[in-house]
């Protein structure tokens, strides 16, 4: 990377500063007429004076420079700053001006565009740091600029085919496809001048000095200073010829060496007439490669050799120290007398920038640096006719992929303005400012709170709970080793209450009381339904044939959008971009049981899950809430309580639901043995019943979870989606604001209607 020095001093970016510095202070007299004289606006003097002068003390002039704008386009993209602005969408305001300003046509080179990538990323940093507030990046981007210019310094990568210049030292031990040797008939690598200019010379061996005591006079002969002037004269010529060596070995195609002496000029007749002054004192490079590819000539006895003078002979031809030398550029064309390599026969001598240009007065040729601004000026200045340009069509992609937890879905599905929150907002689901812990007195055990209690639980039941295995004639379908291996149900054993207690049971936690709801918990768990199959008793003519506690799995399930346009801004109106007709929806979860089992009918598979809601009021004697279905044999709820919960996650189970079924599925369609899908069901941990789904609720499960995946397609893929589009709930539904975060909290973001 090259480093350009300081970042804020590059003009495009030193535009965007002053964007910046405006959005934090609007009302700043100083910022809007660095904004408004810079190439995003570009007012002029008359202009600008209209434009701060008429304004009154304190006014907003960023609303009012979209008044002063000199075109329709650029009154747009002045009032969307004003709209970024005011929702906090700073990152989107600086990326929307680069796309949409004159700034790259005014600064179209390669830097610039790195540049202002480069000072997006910095401002991106910053607001994840210190927050997204403008006046505080500001002040942090103007303190950057001010305690030293090179506090954000800018680095540019350059290109692939990009013109890499370093010297000849710093280029060892790299190559390139080509390589080009700049002003080798200069005696820069040869001179003496530092040396003579500092009368001193050091070398590793020698010491010398030429003191100079009379300004008036020479300095004193030194057989010293002679002696030792000599051999470092002699060194460096050396140096430079191993430098010559270096730097030609570094091409790997082409070489391109570049320069002539002074004096060099075309001749019409002859070809190029180089004045030749060689000094072998002081020999130049370029002299000592033209020289040695005429020596070389002469010991191959090529006589025809462009390199060798009319009145060289058959003897050694001495060093040339004068003269002119004549080259033909159209006979080393044709043959260079490069050696005895064939792929170097010949060489493309360039002698005027004219050998450049396009043949037939072509204009594609290389243009000069000032030819490409007038032409950018010129392109800049033409006014487009047929008003504003026509926005390209929306293309056809594929199906997109998102991402949902599947513990979300519930809550998603209670108010969708919390799935705005945690998805478009970005808003971690905290409360702002903690109201403090759990103030009801609940039952449960001191520093264990309920959800801390349902991973306790889960994690048991998971490492206990018993399998009788299929039986003899084993499994009525195929299923894995894992799910069938006969074990003994250890749910009640103290010995792994302890290991989970150990590994989860937070410190200063009341083991005591938390030992007595597990031990209840799972002497209801065991003499309920689940209890039996896992003992090997029929329920309801269902034999389990094996189980799975934490069966993983993923699903991606299409969600429709109805030929959705995704857009972005445009001065000209929303920029058609994509159209999409339906989404896919990806999901990774565990399920906490699955039973497989089998009946004189058929053998089937459930999904169960396991909620260990109230476990608190299991030893105070309750007789209501989900303790009221206490004893019930109803394979469907049997209290109002059960209802409600089999409503509150019936989300994450038909989730489960489908995914079981889409696995069953894929066997049938494969001419595999499968298993009948079982409505789900939740095992209610207070009371130890599995309470199955009616079919009617699990009907309109399926249907809420289709329209809930769709909805998060379309909030997680739409091109604006404001939160004002989503209602605050009222009546029964703002219930759910209860226990929701964004209400929760000293400091709440949202709440009921009423509120």
């Amino acid at each position: 990377a090259d480093r350009e020095g300081g970042l804020l001093d590059r003009p495009a970016t030193h535009a965007l500063e002053g964007l910046l510095q405006f959005i934090a202070r609007p009302r700043s007299r100083h910022h809007a007429a660095w904004v408004a004289r810079s190439v995003l606006i570009g007012l002029d003097d008359a202009q600008l004076q209209s434009f701060i002068d008429g304004s009154e003390r304190g006014e907003d002039l960023l609303a009012r420079l979209s008044e002063h704008t000199v075109n329709e386009r650029q009154r747009a993209l002045v009032e969307r700053w004003c709209e970024l602005s005011r929702s906090g969408r700073l990152i989107d305001l600086l990326e929307e001006t680069i796309d949409r300003s004159d700034i790259l046509t005014a600064y179209p080179d390669q830097v610039s565009r790195q540049n202002v990538e480069q000072i997006v990323e910095v401002i991106r940093a910053m607001s994840i740091e210190v927050g997204g507030d403008p006046m505080v990046l500001a002040d942090r981007v103007r303190y950057l600029r001010e305690r030293s210019s090179d506090a954000l310094e800018a680095v540019t990568v350059p290109p692939s085919d990009a013109v890499r210049v370093m010297t000849i030292h710093s280029a060892k031990g790299l190559e390139a496809k080509v390589v080009i040797l700049a002003d080798v008939f200069s005696n820069r690598q040869t001179n003496l001048r530092n040396e003579d200019r500092s009368r001193l010379i050091v070398s590793p061996e020698l010491f010398a000095g030429n003191p100079k005591p009379w300004s008036t006079e020479d300095s004193p002969k030194s057989a010293l200073w002679s002696h030792v002037r000599r051999l470092h004269q002699a060194r460096k010529s050396a140096e430079a010829r191993r430098l010559l060596y270096v730097g030609a070995t570094r091409a790997e195609e082409r070489l391109i060496i570049v320069g002539s002496p002074k004096g060099t000029e075309w001749s019409a007749e002859n070809g190029l007439s180089v004045p030749w002054t060689y000094d072998q004192s002081m020999p130049q490079l370029g002299q000592m490669w033209i020289e040695s590819l005429r020596q070389g000539s002469w010991r191959r006895g090529e006589s025809d050799s462009p390199w060798l003078d009319a009145d060289d002979d058959e003897d050694k031809p001495p060093i040339k120290t004068r003269g002119q030398r004549i080259f033909d550029p159209g006979r080393m064309l044709a043959e260079a007398s490069l050696g005895k390599d064939p792929s170097l026969s010949g060489m493309l001598i360039i002698h005027h920038p004219d050998c450049f240009d396009a043949l037939d007065g072509d204009p594609s040729g290389v243009l000069t640096p000032l030819q490409r601004i007038e032409r950018l000026d010129d392109a800049a200045r033409t006014l487009t006719e047929g008003g504003a340009p026509v926005l390209p069509e929306a293309r056809e992609e594929a199906p997109p992929r998102i991402r949902i937890t599947p513990s979300k879905l519930p809550v998603f599905q209670g108010c969708s303005r919390r799935h705005w929150f945690e998805t478009r907002g970005g808003l971690n689901p905290e409360p702002i400012i903690p109201g403090g812990g759990r103030t009801a007195d609940d039952g449960m055990p001191e520093n264990v709170d309920p959800a801390t209690f349902g991973t306790i639980f889960h994690r048991l039941m998971e490492i206990g709970i018993g399998n009788p295995g299929p039986g003899e004639n084993g499994p009525s379908r195929p299923l894995l080793g894992s799910w069938t291996s006969s074990r003994e149900d250890r749910m009640a054993d103290p010995d792994y209450h302890s290991v989970v207690f150990r590994e989860l049971l937070p410190p200063q936690a009341d083991e005591k009381h938390t030992t007595r709801l597990v031990r209840t918990m799972v002497e209801r768990v065991q003499a309920g339904a689940v209890g039996a199959l896992v003992s090997g008793t029929a329920v309801d003519d269902h034999v389990l044939e094996g189980l799975r506690t934490e069966m993983p799995f993923h699903i991606a399930l299409p969600a429709g959008l109805g030929g959705m346009v995704r857009h972005r801004w445009s001065p000209d109106g929303p920029e058609p971009l994509t159209q999409l007709d339906e989404a896919t929806v990806e999901m990774s979860g565990v399920i906490d049981l699955v039973l497989c089992t089998r009946t004189p009918e058929a053998s089937t598979i459930r999904p169960i899950d396991l909620k260990t809601e109230e476990a608190g009021r299991m030893h105070g004697g309750a007789s209501d809430g989900l303790l009221a279905a206490m004893g019930s044999e109803e394979p469907g709820p049997a209290c109002e309580a059960e209802e409600e919960i089999l409503r509150k996650h019936r989300m994450q189970l038909a989730l489960y639901y489908r995914a079981l079924e889409s696995i069953e599925n894929a066997k049938r369609d494969a001419d595999l043995p499968y298993r009948e899908v079982l409505p789900p069901a939740i095992l209610v941990g207070v009371t130890g019943r599995m309470v199955e789904y009616p079919e009617d609720i699990l009907d309109e499960s399926l249907g809420e979870l289709e329209e809930l995946l769709a909805r998060t397609a379309r909030m997680a893929l739409s091109s604006d989606v404001p939160l004002s589009d989503f209602a605050r709930l009222s009546g029964e539904a703002a219930s759910v604001c209860e226990s929701c975060p964004f209400h929760r909290g000293s400091l709440p973001i949202c709440g009921p209607a009423e509120s």
